[in-house]
């Protein structure tokens, strides 16, 4: 389950007027993609990961799903759970880096969600970049503060960080039952697929799926009213951290997580809230620290923003 350790992330937000004066410059006319399942008008090399490991069912779900919409998916994970890894990378000269296709189109790498996105690209798609990096799907959601250490969404910023497309899908934890804490996973599959293929149709035919450098952090409902909206990260932390006094040595502290749902959210559109209404949350992400609008060079990746924003319109979950 993704959720701490790892590295800044800022969204690229769009206000409505801006997008409804860029309109008409949309770069290919969306295609009707009510039936989810179906097939894309274009087929994709996908490399799927997370941070969870390859034996992980979601994983193995959305590679399925994937698949049957025609695209040639391929997983490369960690061999372990991973989760809160962030965007650490091993970076250590002369080490050993274990990894092994484990199933016919999955392979298993002895590392961080990073390491494994990273391997994947060297040398599984060696031959043939990748048309996209799908990440997830995360049992527990990627929103708010968490967004940033979490190793679902460290994995897809790896990606784009080496100009790769990629996708990070969470999927929200419900309290409902805790024997079945996400009932909603076959539907954020289906939507998943839907949107890999909603991205496939609107790309320019040669062209890249979405702008240089930038990855989409997507989080699905316990409770989706159909609505999908697009979000800022928020800031709001919904996770209690403590690390209680444990006997078993002088030192020794045990960490325990709780859930924190009554903080505030002082972020105008944020993903937490929109979680919070039941709505699928979709933030775009270019892993720059930087304040948006410290450079006025950062007017291009506004209307990067609009185009995919326009491209994505009219999603049903």
């Amino acid at each position: 389950m993704a959720i701490f350790g790892g590295k800044r992330v800022v969204t690229l937000a769009v206000g409505a007027t801006a997008a409804a004066l860029l309109a008409a410059s949309a770069p290919v006319a969306v295609a009707s993609d009510d039936a989810r399942g179906a097939q894309a008008p274009r087929k994709l090399g996908i490399l799927i990961s997370n941070d969870d490991g390859h034996q992980g069912p979601f994983i193995r779900a959305l590679q399925k799903a994937l698949r049957a919409a025609g695209h040639d998916a391929v997983i490369v994970a960690p061999a372990t759970d991973q989760s809160g890894k962030g965007t650490g990378i091993n970076a250590t000269p002369g080490s050993i880096v274990k990894a092994s296709e484990v199933e016919p189109g999955i392979w298993s790498v002895a590392g961080t969600p990073a390491d494994s996105v990273s391997f994947g690209l060297a040398n599984v798609f060696r031959d043939r970049k990748p048309d996209l990096v799908v990440t997830g799907i995360n049992p527990g959601q990627n929103i708010g503060a968490t967004t940033n250490h979490s190793g679902t969404v460290g994995a897809s910023i790896t990606a784009a960080e080496k100009g790769i497309p990629a996708v990070a899908f969470s999927a929200e934890y419900s309290t409902a039952d805790p024997r079945n804490p996400f009932p909603q996973m076959p539907q954020a599959t289906a939507f998943a697929t839907q949107l890999v293929n909603r991205l496939a149709a609107t790309a320019r035919r040669t062209g890249p799926l979405l702008p240089a450098h930038t990855t989409l952090n997507v989080n699905y409902p316990a409770k989706p009213t159909g609505r999908v909206e697009m979000t800022n990260v928020g800031e709001a932390d919904f996770l209690a951290v403590s690390y209680v006094k444990d006997p078993s040595c002088d030192t020794c502290y045990k960490l325990d997580l709780g859930l924190a749902p009554n903080v505030d959210e002082p972020v105008r559109n944020a993903d937490t809230t929109a979680i919070g209404k039941g709505s699928v949350s979709i933030s775009m992400l270019d892993a720059d620290w930087t304040v948006p609008g410290w450079q006025w060079g950062q007017q291009s990746r506004v209307l990067d923003a609009v185009g995919v924003q326009l491209r994505l319109s009219g999603l049903k979950a």
